[in-house]
């Protein structure tokens, strides 16, 4: 590893699996000092176990993205290192019982949009707290391709969600940037994690015959995204959301 993030400090939310662990793992190797949260203890406790002898350092901390003084918190404990917050992942969400839109419970509405939306929202609040007065920092926000292309029946809570988080990057991007600050987003396709898995019987799932490359995706291929685009080597990059779907959206 390169140790192009010594000194730097990181925040993660929902890292305790999947693509959020893969990005807490790649800056800490990378030799950042990473706060990661989750709700999941087990999960965050697993994911700090798999650092192992890097530059980096992974603390952790039960969140939910909900409580908006837990985010708080967390943005504070994340720069503590060094008084200020480098990068902040937006990251955590959740898929929600998918059904028909006519069928759904005013708690699956509110489900989705508290943790997917709502929480980012607070993330990205308490983040540019400590961005705006160093004048610098990287805001990445994990959206998704059903932003922008309407995949599946039944996920029309998810696709909000995560539409409105396309939007609300370049809006970051427009307030912030004269104070150095960039946001950009990420939109998985399919990827190979817990969320993907829980959503089918078969694996591999169906929708690999619609990707072009022909195969899912590893957590990797985001985490390597999320070190380049918080990166000085993407450094004119602010309101753009970078897919990263094997080709799906290209239909």
């Amino acid at each position: 590893m390169s140790g192009r993030y010594e000194g730097k400090t990181v925040a993660v939310t929902g890292a305790g699996e999947g693509m959020g662990r893969a990005m807490a793992l790649a800056f800490a190797r990378e030799g950042a000092a990473v706060m990661a949260c989750d709700v999941n203890a087990a999960g965050l406790e697993a994911t700090a176990a798999q650092l192992g002898t890097a530059s980096g350092s992974i603390a952790s901390m039960i969140v939910d993205v909900r409580d908006e003084a837990a985010i708080e918190a967390f943005a504070a404990r994340a720069a503590q290192p060094t008084g200020a917050l480098d990068v902040m992942i937006c990251n955590a969400g959740v898929k929600g019982d998918w059904g028909p839109l006519a069928q759904q419970p005013r708690e699956q509405l509110d489900l989705v949009i508290d943790i997917n939306l709502k929480g980012v929202v607070l993330s990205m609040k308490h983040a540019l707290a400590h961005m705006i007065p160093a004048r610098s920092g990287v805001i990445i926000n994990l959206a998704s391709v059903q932003s922008f292309r309407v995949g599946f029946p039944g996920a029309a809570f998810y696709t909000a969600s995560k539409a409105a988080v396309v939007a609300l990057t370049r809006a970051a991007a427009l307030e912030n940037g004269q104070f150095g600050i960039r946001a950009v987003g990420i939109a998985p396709g399919p990827i190979d994690t817990p969320m993907l898995r829980s959503g089918s019987p078969d694996w591999p799932p169906p929708i690999i015959n619609d990707v072009p490359l022909g195969r899912i995706g590893h957590v990797d291929d985001i985490a390597n995204a999320a070190l380049w685009l918080a990166s000085s080597e993407a450094n004119y990059i602010s309101g753009a959301t970078l897919t990263i779907d094997g080709g799906w959206l290209a239909p």
